[in-house]
């Protein structure tokens, strides 16, 4: 049953890889380049992005297993490419895994982008699309946009606490901009990257 589960989760890998580019392109998700460096978060290795914590061995995995529960995993992108023409930074993936193969699929896909304002000063910009969040919402976008010191603290603690809210909500998710500013940040972005690059 184990290896099973690792099974259904290496198919799940394959599925939502470069073969899904041509669905990223239609709903406006940045298409995964051959160049970039992937890493599989499976819940042998999975900790940053799992609600769970599968370090205390195979014997939760196994009870896991046959709760018929879904088991987080998933992908993670990062631009390994020389191409200064760009801002984006990374991909992650959130997949369902479960020993019921059918219920297999994309919970939601981000795209993180940064820029360097100065030396001081970077600006993040995340794009997050949900198939399927925790309450059931299907397919729809989250945008968060910020700027931010490098020398100065930020805490994180109202943003996780708003976000709890929205969860207990059961709306869907909403960052501090639409995805259509989002696109218009990036737009700008690339014109000023375009612009800044000094061809030999």
């Amino acid at each position: 049953m184990y290896n099973i589960s690792l099974r259904n989760q290496k198919t799940n890998f394959e599925k939502y890889a470069t073969d899904f580019n041509p669905e990223r392109t239609k709903i406006g998700l940045k298409q995964i380049s051959k160049n970039w460096k992937s890493e599989n978060q499976t819940w042998d290795n999975w900790n940053e992005l799992s609600d769970e914590n599968y370090d205390d061995g195979k014997i939760s995995k196994f009870g896991k297993i046959f709760s018929l529960k879904d088991i987080n995993t998933g992908m993670i992108y990062e631009n390994d490419s020389s191409d200064l023409n760009t801002n984006f930074q990374s991909k992650i993936i959130w997949l369902n895994s479960n020993i019921l193969f059918w219920r297999n699929g994309i919970e939601s896909e981000m795209d993180f982008y940064e820029r360097k304002i100065d030396s001081n000063t970077v600006e993040n910009l995340s794009i997050r699309y949900y198939f399927k969040d925790h309450n059931g919402n299907k397919n729809y976008f989250e945008a968060n946009h910020s700027v931010y010191k490098l020398d100065e603290f930020s805490c994180g603690t109202p943003v996780i606490m708003e976000r709890e809210e929205q969860r207990i909500s059961g709306k869907p998710y909403f960052g501090n901009i639409t995805k259509k500013q989002a696109d218009s940040i990036l737009t700008k972005w690339n014109k000023k990257t375009r612009h800044n690059i000094v061809y030999n």
